[in-house]
């Protein structure tokens, strides 16, 4: 017969439940592209102007892109502030 699993945190009370009241909610929305493309490069020079022409640098070990470049630092770099 299978045991229920302990928790790891036996201490944990449902205080945090209070202290979050009144937060901003948080949605997520995921990052879908309308079309995928492959793209293969004859040359490195191809490569390089392709890499250009997007406006990032293009690399070996990198198999996707995004255009235009995806800002993945978007949502870190929102600020919440209590008002005075």
């Amino acid at each position: 017969m299978a045991e229920t699993q302990k928790s790891l945190f036996d201490d944990l009370d449902d205080k945090w439940q209070e202290e979050w009241k009144g937060m901003p909610e948080f949605n997520m929305t995921p990052e879908v592209p309308i079309l995928t493309i492959k793209v293969s490069f004859k040359t490195k020079e191809a490569m390089e102007e392709f890499s250009n022409l997007i406006g990032q640098k293009v690399k070996f070990n990198m198999e996707n892109y995004w255009f235009p470049k995806l800002n993945r630092n978007a949502v870190s770099e929102q600020k919440y502030f209590d008002e005075p």
